[in-house]
């Protein structure tokens, strides 16, 4: 699967010049927002619907860059966020993706899960051990130890991702029915729990998605409506059963913006001479559609319940802090961009790629080659992961095995280059060159 990355930096800050150092002119509040899905070409279409003071606004008051080029290939959201918070690319910072695999057991788990640590509403332990190394946050912390670095997001990866290693409060939406945090952080804030108190999260997920306005107005037909819903949580289902679909729910984004409100008010976020900083975390795609595309109300629909959640957080920044002395630094990642459907319409040549598939063949080809033992470990992401240990007991000459291993995978459609990491660690040269990109995204024991 491709990525691709868009970067949307709007800033909200009239009073503040990069040139500038001066007390004076650094903002009080740093709020920087990463929207899953997000497309400037949606804004432009969408735009005589939003309101005047959220994305408009911030469309409007903002500096917009767009197609910035990155130097590594991209292959998941996450790294793409990590990117863009620590200004380096993953062979340095570290997260690769969303999981990696665990040479306990031979399974995937979340790149931020963390047994030496406690969740907090949560079960799992997590922490930013393997970012490897400092954010954004990190050296506003180091640089103003009295500055205070808040993270929420739906997820919790991206919330540790963006909050870094030393926040005072990260918190995200868990699958737990809760609002979470480890206590890497060494706890969870008080705003944060008073609202599991208070049951929001228990009560959102009971919600019916129906759409804000008529149908007839949306730009696109619904993907699927029953009885005027969007979608209707399952009778019967437990709570853990109906967080899957919740999230892709615009009120996962309601929820993480009422704890945004929340964290501005009681942390007192931006109302001292220390700047402060804020990283949200949410997300435009459905469960059905997370391709870059706009075709459905659905999806329509959330961009405009997210424009008025928006809204009303500018409205309490204004309120608390001031706009003028805010900086707001929207960012959006991207997965798939166009749909297998719509280039089917198109009579364009299409198709997924079956990496299980391609993992049972392969293995089956160097069981008969080199014998009855598993080489193939796992895949994803484009990574094949080989049974070094086999490899290393059987004194089996790699260059010899990646050179069949190369033979074999060339004949099968789908699969345009294939590098050792050995090979992809003597890439040099430009950018341009897809060795060096991949060598780039490459951090080694990952």
């Amino acid at each position: 699967m491709r990525y691709r990355l868009l970067w949307l930096l709007f800033f909200l800050c009239n009073n503040i010049l990069f040139a500038q150092t001066t007390d004076y002119n650094k903002p009080k509040l740093v709020v920087a927002i990463n929207i899953d899905g997000l497309k400037n070409e949606h804004l432009t279409l969408l735009y005589n619907r939003l309101s005047e003071g959220g994305l408009r606004r911030i469309v409007d008051g903002g500096i917009s860059v767009e197609n910035v080029e990155f130097n590594y290939i991209s292959k998941n959201p996450l790294t793409d966020v990590a990117s863009i918070h620590t200004a380096t690319t993953p062979s340095r910072h570290g997260i690769v993706g969303d999981r990696i695999l665990s040479a306990l057991d031979n399974d995937f788990v979340s790149i931020t899960d963390d047994p030496t640590y406690h969740g907090i509403y949560s079960s799992l332990g997590r922490s930013a051990s393997n970012l490897t190394v400092t954010n954004v946050a990190d050296m506003l912390k180091i640089a103003s130890p009295k500055s205070k670095v808040v993270s929420i997001a739906i997820d919790a990866d991206k919330a540790i991702v963006m909050g870094g290693h030393n926040a005072d409060g990260v918190v995200w939406i868990d699958s737990e029915v809760s609002i979470a945090s480890t206590d890497y952080y060494s706890k969870i804030p008080v705003w944060a729990s008073s609202l599991n108190s208070a049951n929001l999260l228990a009560d959102l997920i009971k919600k019916a998605w129906r759409p804000t306005y008529s149908l007839h107005t949306y730009l696109f037909p619904p993907f699927s409506v029953a009885d005027g819903c969007f979608y209707s949580p399952p009778a019967g289902r437990k709570p853990t059963e109906l967080m899957g679909s919740f999230v892709y729910t615009p009120y996962a984004n309601t929820l993480v913006n009422e704890l945004a409100k929340k964290a501005i008010d009681i942390e007192a976020l931006g109302t001292d001479n220390y700047t402060d900083m804020l990283c949200l975390g949410y997300n435009v795609y459905t469960s059905f559609d997370k391709t870059s595309e706009l075709t459905c109300a659905e999806k329509e629909d959330i961009y405009l319940r997210l424009d008025r959640d928006l809204s009303e957080l500018l409205r309490v920044i204004n309120e608390k802090v001031k706009t003028e002395h805010t900086l707001i630094v929207v960012t959006g990642t991207q997965s798939e961009t166009i749909s297998e459907k719509t280039l089917s319409a198109s009579r364009l040549p299409t198709g997924k790629f079956d990496g299980k598939r391609m993992m049972a063949l392969l293995n089956s080809f160097l069981m008969a080659k080199y014998g009855q033992v598993r080489w193939v470990m796992n895949y994803a992401d484009g990574n094949i992961f080989l049974n070094n240990t086999e490899i290393d007991n059987r004194n089996v000459d790699r260059e010899r095995l990646f050179r069949d291993i190369f033979i074999f995978l060339s004949q099968i459609r789908g699969i345009s280059a294939i590098y050792s990491a050995e090979q992809l660690q003597r890439a040099n040269g430009d950018n341009a060159d897809v060795a060096v990109r991949l060598k780039n995204y490459l951090c080694l024991g990952r």
